[in-house]
């Protein structure tokens, strides 16, 4: 199940103008007349269907597209294609088709209209879903948890651009931790890091076979940053020192230590919003 967006494209966009604008942005890659948007930081991907044909006496171009984002995702997919589908319309002059239960129709187009729908459309595709996996696990997590965490992902380029190569801004991760989706983000060895405020975060150090890893709490962690001298601000640490300090470097050395066969990791994709699952399952 899917939301579908159809566009037909003014007479004087040219299929070549189309094709640079997505070859100019980030995270598209073309497959013929598919066009697949795919961000491996957040998880979010969707696809454009184009279609052209001549039409009339002078042989003009009838471009066409045909927008599809799966159902039973998380609430931040609607976001971010949202945000990509709009610049898109911005750059050419287009007529929408809406042909969802509650969406724009024939237009026009709006990012709450667009919203309004794919949330609706979500919303029966999960529990349509849902309602044929009983004894499947299902993954979730708070809204406000699952927009945090995007965001940060969302941003997290423009982000290391600012902090430069000294400091290193990780990607927060979904993993299954004791049955229960959790956020965590990668810290290695204590280095001059941006730590966003997560569930758990796996440290990794050097080992004698390659990189070791172990989890600390959040909570734990605080106590170490907060003990040293450093504040938890709304992104979380900024770990910004020249070295690590005696105390980080004493932490990292002693943490126990977790095996990979015990890491699982969760695709972004199948953690829904736990507001979203508890209501479809009711």
């Amino acid at each position: 199940m899917s939301y579908d967006l159809y566009l037909d494209f003014r007479s004087r966009v040219r299929m070549k103008d189309i094709s640079d604008f997505f070859a100019a942005r980030a995270n598209y890659k073309a497959n013929g007349s598919q066009i697949i948007y795919q961000n491996d930081l957040t998880g979010v991907y969707f696809m454009l269907n184009f279609s052209e044909e001549k039409k009339g006496l002078l042989r003009r171009s009838a471009i066409k597209a045909h927008i599809n984002i799966n159902y039973c995702r998380p609430s931040f997919f609607g976001l971010e294609s949202e945000i990509e589908i709009a610049e898109l319309l911005k750059r050419f002059p287009y007529q929408i088709h809406d042909p969802q239960m509650n969406g724009m129709g024939d237009g026009p187009y709006s990012r709450e209209g667009f919203l309004h729908g794919w949330n609706a459309g979500n919303e029966f595709g999960t529990g349509a879903i849902l309602s044929q996996s009983a004894l499947e696990t299902i993954w979730s997590l708070p809204s406000s948890e699952l927009h945090r965490a995007w965001h940060w992902n969302y941003t997290q380029p423009l982000r290391q651009a600012a902090c430069g190569t000294g400091q290193f801004v990780p990607q927060i991760l979904y993993m299954n931790i004791a049955g229960h989706a959790r956020t965590v983000a990668v810290w290695g060895d204590g280095l001059p890091t941006l730590l966003p405020p997560v569930d758990f975060v796996l440290v990794a150090r050097p080992g004698p076979n390659g990189n070791e890893f172990g989890f600390v709490s959040w909570e734990q962690l605080t106590m170490l940053l907060t003990a040293i001298g450093y504040q938890c601000g709304p992104e979380g640490f900024n770990l910004n020192y020249s070295a690590p300090p005696e105390a980080v470097v004493r932490f990292v050395a002693n943490i126990a230590t977790v095996g990979l066969s015990e890491l699982s990791r969760l695709s972004p994709d199948h953690v829904l919003d736990e507001e979203l699952v508890r209501k479809c399952s009711t």
